[in-house]
């Protein structure tokens, strides 16, 4: 038993179909009360959606349930008609399933998806501080102060001016929620038993790396034996080049972007990494080829010999070595 759903915030367009044949199809509210009445007494249906940005809501949804989630961009590639309703795509999703042509797309176990969402939470709060850093030091500039580290015998003076003491105090506020956010992952990282955990503790060990952003690694990747090789981590973290081919001539673009949360975390790694890995093969060759190739691209190809490095740690299950 097979149920495509086109999902929508309100309403979505279910399909049920038995050996090829549709059951029973039609509008229900998007909730998992009306969706479970449904199905009724369908016995272990496998249930075929499309990925959105409520991926989370979806798993949670259908908790319990043979989940497949559908590729949103390449279902369209495959998939483009003048036609577009709910029915026709939840129909779509259907055929394509049945003809074994669904582009399939990864659904992270639901310990994965909250260690993602407790990262990218911290992210979000570390973002506001730095605007409140921004903003504390232009405010403080434009009544004669000039602000070069918001150290605590700066800000206790700073909070003496009403116009910045709201911000000071907001600041702090700021300081002690992203401090417990800092507690939990590292408690997490420390004492966790789970894969995600482990693979933390073996990134921890390469220079430049500290619990919090071995953590988001490990969340991203997920499980690395979903990676057939090093080449297809390299691409889901957006570090590989768009190239262009047409008869004998082929040209480079810009690197893709991909998953941008996992990139930008890399490349904070390997900044400092290269700063204090000194006797590292990755820093060895930044240093002898940055000037030849440029900063910017050489700090990117720093990035994917450090993916290469983390790709055999964690399939070897064995810690950072040197050379």
């Amino acid at each position: 038993m097979n149920i495509a759903i086109d999902l929508g915030k309100r309403m979505s367009y279910v399909v049920i179909e038995d050996d090829d044949k549709v059951v029973k199809e039609g509008y229900v509210e998007t909730n998992k009360e009306s969706f479970q009445e449904f199905f009724g007494n369908v016995n272990k249906p496998k249930i075929i959606v499309e990925a959105s940005s409520t991926l989370n809501w979806i798993a949670n949804m259908f908790d319990g349930y043979d989940i497949m989630v559908a590729h949103p961009a390449k279902v369209r590639l495959i998939a483009q008609s003048v036609k577009k309703t709910d029915k026709i795509d939840a129909h779509t999703v259907m055929d394509l399933y049945k003809k074994d042509y669904l582009p399939k797309s990864h659904l992270p176990s639901k310990e994965v998806r909250e260690a993602r969402d407790l990262c990218r939470d911290r992210s979000l709060i570390v973002r506001q501080r730095v605007a409140m850093i921004n903003k504390i030091k232009y405010h403080a500039f434009c009544i004669g102060i000039k602000v070069k580290c918001l150290g605590k015998k700066t800000m206790n003076a700073l909070a003496k001016e009403p116009k910045l003491e709201l911000l000071i105090k907001q600041l702090e506020n700021t300081e002690g929620i992203i401090k417990t956010y800092n507690e939990r992952i590292e408690e997490i990282v420390k004492n966790g038993d789970s894969r995600i955990s482990h693979y933390a503790r073996l990134i921890d060990t390469i220079p430049g790396f500290g619990s919090h952003s071995s953590f988001i690694i490990a969340a991203e990747i997920d499980d690395i034996n979903r990676f057939p090789d090093e080449f297809r981590l390299f691409s889901y973290a957006g570090v590989v080049p768009r190239i262009y081919q047409s008869g004998d001539k082929e040209w480079k673009g810009h690197i893709t972007k991909s998953n941008t949360f996992l990139k930008t975390t890399l490349l904070q790694c390997a900044n400092i990494h290269v700063m204090r890995g000194k006797n590292s093969v990755v820093t060895y060759w930044y240093d002898n080829n940055k000037y030849r190739i440029g900063k910017k691209k050489a700090k990117i190809a720093a990035v994917k010999r450090l993916l290469r490095i983390i790709y055999w740690m964690l399939k070897r299950d064995e810690e950072y070595h040197d050379r």
